[in-house]
């Protein structure tokens, strides 16, 4: 049973065990001691207590927010976790010099739990900024599309809403970050920089779990290097729906692309220069359906990269063109390696643009770009497919089992 918590009582608890100066602490406990529901405005303050121990499972629950102030440090008991839902908020705002630090009351990886905004917790008011979060990723959630069972110190679930910026989340048992679909980084459904200058490191999983339509929330201002072996990746399914108008930037550390990512009709999908995607085993990326477009534009010194995650021709299929007469469907300056997965011979390609039967014409342009490794063709069209002319001259084509360009019949 959740024991309700008052900001009055919260506010007596505090002054009575820690001094004046306010705070906070509840559910039947004393002093500076957490635990329970808190559906009030409570504040902690470091001047009333610090740490703060939360000796059991805290829930922020609408109309309540929890409003933490820089310096304040809580400390978590062992499988404890703190949960926000609803129109609950969680408002964390640190500064540079006075941090607010989550952490665990033994310093050992997957201590507490972690911290969850449950589906549809999404208060505009929620924030984390200068704050750290260590030592959590006890709680082994579910999630009922591509990833099952998962670890993680941070859990964004399905229509929760928060902003993230100057934050460092770092020890966790599994992941640093899970962002489910549909989740809202920021105050709006813009990707504009609401998940920036944030480190996620030294954790026993991937920096970031979480589906393709979210990727566009990363800023290239994050670092998600120095987790433990194997796991410098950004890891997103294409699972859920379709992939709208976005940027994946160029991070510190490749993506790393499960299933089947696609656009949808209408939405164009852009790679920025630079950025790597590397493919798990029979994953692909789509433009799929009118005017849908993939853009891929690198430079000469930052070409964008779709490779595969073991280096073996026919490990992933390609990147896919389907029903799509969009002249937004870029790759310039790109390398695409060791795709050809799909069976039949005449889409088997490392870039593959056919129809459905639902598009009388395709469009694709590939230049300055590099074609190697597949285990089919190098590039396959539909035969109404318009492409540029120099699409063999202007390009790299090697080690192609099939043709360099193949023409679908």
């Amino acid at each position: 049973m959740k024991l309700k918590t008052t900001a009055l009582t919260l506010a007596l608890l505090a002054l009575a065990a820690c001094g004046p100066g306010g705070g906070g602490g509840g559910g039947g406990v004393t002093g500076c001691n957490l635990s329970g529901t808190i559906d009030a405005q409570v504040t902690l303050t470091p001047s009333a207590c610090n740490p703060y121990r939360v000796t059991g499972d805290l829930y922020v629950e609408e109309p309540g927010k929890l409003v933490i102030e820089p310096g304040t440090t809580l400390e978590f008991a062992q499988d404890t976790g703190l949960y926000v839902s609803g129109h609950g908020a969680l408002v964390a705002v640190g500064t540079a010099g006075a941090k607010i630090l989550f952490t665990g009351a033994s310093k050992v990886r997957g201590y507490w739990k972690g911290i969850v905004f449950d589906a549809d917790a999404n208060s505009f008011d929620n924030e984390l900024k200068y704050v750290e979060i260590e030592y959590a990723g006890a709680d082994q959630r579910w999630d009922g599309g591509a990833y099952g069972n998962y670890r993680a110190a941070l859990d964004l679930e399905s229509r929760s809403r928060l902003k993230m910026t100057y934050s460092l989340i770092r020890e966790s048992a599994g992941s640093g970050l899970f962002i489910n679909t549909d989740a809202i980084i920021g105050g709006d459904d813009l990707r504009d920089g609401d998940f920036a200058h944030n480190t996620v490191t030294q954790n026993a999983g991937f920096p970031v779990l979480m589906y393709a339509n979210e990727v566009g929330f990363l800023d290239a201002s994050n670092d998600f290097t120095g987790n433990d072996t194997g796991y410098d990746y950004v890891r997103f399914s294409g699972d859920y729906g379709y992939v709208q108008t976005q940027t994946w930037q160029r991070l510190n550390v490749p993506y790393r692309v499960m299933g089947a990512p696609a656009t949808d009709s209408g939405q164009v999908l852009t790679i920025a220069p630079g950025a790597t995607l590397v493919f798990e085993q029979d994953a692909s990326l789509w433009a799929y359906g009118s005017n849908s477009a993939l853009k891929a534009v690198g430079t000469a010194t930052e070409p964008i990269t779709f490779t595969a995650l073991q280096p073996q021709k026919g490990y992933w299929y390609g990147l896919i063109f389907n029903d799509t007469d969009s002249h937004d469907n870029l790759l310039h300056y790109v390398v695409v390696e060791y795709g050809g997965a799909e069976t039949d011979p005449d889409l088997k390609a490392n870039v593959t643009v056919y129809s459905s039967g639902n598009a009388s014409s395709q469009w694709i342009e590939i230049k300055n770009s590099t074609i190697q490794h597949s285990s089919g063709h190098g590039v396959s069209v539909a035969p109404e497919t318009a492409y540029n002319s120099d699409i063999l001259t202007s390009n790299t084509f090697a080690d192609i089992d099939g043709d360099d360009l193949h023409i679908q019949p």
